[in-house]
């Protein structure tokens, strides 16, 4: 069972992934468009900053679980250098349940403002006039992969762990 739970989040990391570098690439093409909109063809187009920003915060959300199942996130190599397995894991199992709780009360105030501006109907005030409730989705989505993925990092541990005993 823990062994198909960890598939399927690593899995999901993995369109995670391709998600957020879909999104790097959009951003690129749009901004490379923009440049060109502007100073070759003197056009002004208000919608491409917002949508390159909303874009940039989903990756940087969405893509946050890959670079977790990579083991791409900043963590304490010197520390782990100067301590045997055994620490180390158990030092990697206190940190995953810190970064867990953070993301499940990130999850929680996500949820509240995804929520309010879905019923309150905000948008952003521009000439285009996105809804928010689509970029602040990307933080809720982001935080509820996160917590699916720092649950299945806790699980793994703990498995490691009893393993040393």
């Amino acid at each position: 069972m823990l062994e198909k739970y960890l598939n399927f989040t690593n899995k999901l990391a993995q369109i995670c992934g391709i998600f957020a570098a879909g999104c790097l690439l959009a951003s690129i093409v749009l901004i490379t468009e923009l440049v060109f909109e502007r100073y070759i063809f003197q056009n002004s187009i208000t919608w491409q900053p917002e949508l390159v920003t909303m874009m940039l915060v989903a990756s940087t959300f969405i893509g946050a679980p890959y670079v977790l199942k990579e083991g791409g996130h900043v963590n304490m190599e010197y520390v782990y250098t100067l301590i045997d397995e055994k620490k180390k894991t158990f030092l990697q199992i206190c940190t995953s349940i810190i970064c867990l709780i953070f993301f499940v009360i990130l999850f929680y105030l996500a949820w509240e403002i995804t929520y309010e501006a879905w019923v309150k109907n905000y948008t952003t005030n521009s000439i285009w006039d996105p809804p928010l409730w689509i970029p602040y989705s990307s933080m809720l989505i982001g935080s509820t992969l996160m917590t699916l993925q720092y649950i299945g990092e806790v699980l793994r541990l703990l498995v490691k762990y009893k393993g040393f005993q």
